[in-house]
Formats: C-alpha cells, structure tokens, sequence
C-alpha cells in the first residue's frame, strides 16, 4: 500500500469513524409518544404529566423527549394495550376503564380509604411494589407510577341522596364495574360511561346523577347540571391509574437514562398527581359549597354504613381474585391501610 493510498485508507477510516459516532449520538436520542386522550389544558396533564415530560428530557440532558399527540392515538379503553402494541409509547389513565383486565387493581377502588390522594398513592407505589407487581401487574410494560384519583362523592341533578331508600331507581354514571355492582345492591341503575360522555349523559337527562370526585366535575365544566351532592369521607370511590411506557422503546434508552427517569417516577411521581389531585379537590369542593349551601351535604353514619355493607360482596370477591392472582388479599388491604396511616402521621 503506497503512502498517498494508506493516508487516503486512514482518512476514510476517520470519516467512517465520525459517521458511526454521529449515527450512534442521534441513535440515542429517543422521542416517546403520550396519548393525549385527556384534555390538555388539564391541570393533571399542564401541571402534572407535561412537568414530569419536562423533567425528563431535563435529567436525560436531553436525550429523551415525551410528545404529546395531537389527537388521541388510542381512546381510553384502550390505552394501557396501546402501550403494549406500541401504538402509543407513553400512556395515563385509568385501571377501571378496562373491567376486568386488573382485577388486583379493584382493592383501592373500594370505598372510605381516600382522604388524601396524594398519601394514598405513595401506600398505593408501596402496595404494588411489594405485591402487585411481583404478582405479575404489568408485566407487559415498564410501570413509571400508578397513583390515585381523590374520593368520588355522589352528584345528582335533582334529587339528593341522604338515605339509603334514596338510590332506588336512581340512575347513576359509574366509572368501574366495582362501583356499579355496589350500587345496583342499594336499588340505583349503573350506567357506565366514560368523563368525555358525561355532559351528554346529564344534558339529555341519560343519568339523574353521577359518582365523581368534586375537582372532576368543575374540571369538566358540568357542575351546572348538578344541584344536589352528597360527599362521602373517604371516597364511595377511588380510581386506580397508571403511567406506563412500551417496553421495546424503553429498552431504546441508555442505561443512566433509564435511572435517572426511574429516579424521578415511581413514588414521587405517584405523589405528585396524588396530591394534585387532593389539591384541586379541596378547591372545587369550596366552590361548590358555595354555590350549593345545603345541599351539598356530608353523608351521615347510616348512609355510610348501607354503602358499606354493599361493597361487602366486592370486597369478598375481590379477596377470591386476589388468590387467583397469587395475592394474600387481606395482607395486602392491612398493608395499604397501614401505609396510609403511617404516611398520614
């Protein structure tokens, strides 16, 4: 090999060098897909989830980018199995809108256990942590937080729920089949919809109420069809959420960048939409105090005490499914009440 070809060798070799380096940099640089099926101006998604996308790309120096999409990619229905295709690489929502598919998740949508969203998600990253995720939840995707929504009350257009006869023939919007099989005990008719049907529901007169936290109700600007509102301590409800990403595309990030995601998600990021969540329900529920005087009301001992009693058939089958699952389910409900207390301290 001559002089003049072994330099000219060596210089493509460089240039080759250069290309690899380049293409392996912009390689690394991964830009995530969140389907935006929530509204976006939202406070749980521009206070929320856009800060935590924000964190993200900050602690990744960039590396990794979340975009949210321009029209949903998936409706909420099928949002965790979105993920899962890879239709979507990021994804928040509910557990409840798909019945069935996670049934250990229907333990913290049980009633009475939510005073606080933001302490019930740190016990609820605690709960899953230690059994739901070795139970094999999740195990489909990369699992960045699941938190809780704040406590549903019960909002009626008309005629107020203050004792137990009051639910017959009531037809009421649920959320989650736990909730409606609950209420069909207590003589009211579930109907099952999602947050994007209710004004629909209540304008045409579908439902003569709802089950709904205060915030989401003021959230969604359909406080003006409700009249009547009965809170109940604790939640007659609580919804169960995720934030989850496709696993292929995790596995596109490096290493320290998967650490320093896993370092702001989890528990932190559970507490932070938690406790959103707790804030924005304190202030609706003010304003709707104001609004409504009387007739928003704090439900009393007897009204608590049927509702209780109808969740005891859920509570009892949820146990069952729990053992299914390969999950100690009274462990697991005196685990999360003992967090809760612990963390409440």
């Amino acid at each position: 090999m001559s002089m003049k070809t072994s330099k000219a060798f060596k210089a493509g070799l460089v240039l080759t060098g250069a290309l690899v380096t380049s293409t392996a940099t912009w390689a690394a640089d991964v830009t995530l897909r969140y389907n935006q099926w929530f509204p976006s101006q939202h406070w749980s998604q521009k206070d929320g989830l856009y800060q935590y996308f924000d964190e993200i790309e900050k602690v990744t120096e960039g590396r990794v980018k979340v975009m949210p999409s321009a029209k949903p990619l998936a409706p909420p229905t099928r949002n965790y199995q979105a993920v899962v295709n890879g239709i979507a690489d990021i994804a928040w929502g509910p557990h409840g809108y798909a019945p069935g598919a996670f049934p250990l998740t229907e333990m913290v949508e049980l009633p009475f256990t939510n005073e606080n969203a933001g302490v019930s998600s740190a016990a609820y990253w605690r709960l899953f942590e230690k059994y739901f995720k070795p139970a094999g939840m999740h195990d489909d995707v990369v699992t960045l937080a699941v938190h809780v929504t704040s406590g549903g009350n019960i909002h009626m257009k008309e005629d107020a729920i203050a004792k137990p006869d009051d639910f017959s023939g009531k037809k009421i919007r649920v959320q989650t089949s736990v909730v409606g099989e609950a209420l069909k005990t207590l003589g009211a008719v579930p109907i099952a919809g999602s947050l994007s049907e209710l004004r629909e529901f209540l304008s045409r007169g579908i439902i003569d109420g709802t089950t709904l936290s205060d915030e989401l109700l003021t959230g969604f600007k359909v406080d003006n069809y409700v009249e009547k509102i009965t809170q109940i301590p604790g939640g007659i409800f609580t919804n169960s959420t995720f934030v989850i990403m496709n696993k292929a595309k995790w596995n596109q990030i490096s290493e320290a960048d998967r650490e320093a995601i896993m370092a702001i998600s989890g528990e932190k990021l559970a507490v932070r939409m938690g406790s959103l969540w707790h804030d924005n329900d304190v202030q609706a529920r003010e304003q709707l105090k104001a609004r409504l005087g009387d007739d928003y009301m704090l439900a009393d001992d007897q009204l608590n005490q049927a509702i209780d009693l109808a969740f005891e058939p859920v509570r009892v089958a949820w146990l069952a499914k729990a053992g299914e699952e390969g999950v100690d389910g009274q462990e697991a409900i005196d685990f999360y009440r003992q967090e809760i207390a612990k963390i409440s301290q």
